[in-house]
């Protein structure tokens, strides 16, 4: 059974209000647990959870509004966020749809390398290419640290995820 065009429209503006909430915890300081000085990257595993299994334009756009409220808080690399986010979030729901099925290991082998690809190509752009005096190390110090502990806490958020999201893609029954 299909969903209606009301429970769709109220299913993205539930994902979309859980990304806002989820960018809102991450870029508030004091609001995530820093572990040695690593951050979590909470807005990548979300907007892979949420646009897994999803059709791949709804899966974009969830990526870009992510990655759109990760940028607002950024004055070094404005688009970037927004543009990587909704690459990935494209591709994984092009693939949930035509090659593999959504399940929690897919979830998770895709939105760890997803955080070890952002972790990667952010220090590769922000940092190794602007040429910063004595950074090459950060990646060992900061990024491949904070994305290791993204990927920790991944289980966490799909359990917190998952089941919306479940509630969400059930057609309501009409008699």
């Amino acid at each position: 059974m299909e969903l209606t065009s009301k429970q769709k429209g109220i299913k993205t503006a539930v994902y979309l209000v859980i990304i806002a909430v989820i960018a809102l915890i991450q870029n508030t300081q004091g609001l995530t647990l820093e572990i040695g000085g690593a951050r979590c990257f909470l807005l990548l595993p979300v907007c892979i959870i949420l646009g897994m299994g999803e059709d791949e334009v709804l899966a974009g756009i969830l990526g870009l509004f992510g990655g759109l409220l990760w940028d607002m808080t950024s004055a070094v690399h404005l688009g970037f966020n927004a543009v990587f986010m909704c690459v990935m979030c494209f591709i994984s729901a092009a693939l949930v749809t035509y090659i593999l099925r959504n399940t929690f290991i897919a979830n998770f082998v895709f939105s760890t390398l997803t955080v070890f690809l952002y972790a990667f190509l952010y220090w590769l752009f922000f940092i190794i290419i602007k040429n910063v005096k004595g950074a090459e190390l950060s990646i060992i110090n900061f990024y491949f640290p904070s994305a290791l502990y993204t990927a920790i806490l991944f289980p966490l958020l799909w359990a917190c995820i998952y089941p919306v999201k479940k509630r969400l893609n059930t057609p309501a029954k009409t008699f």
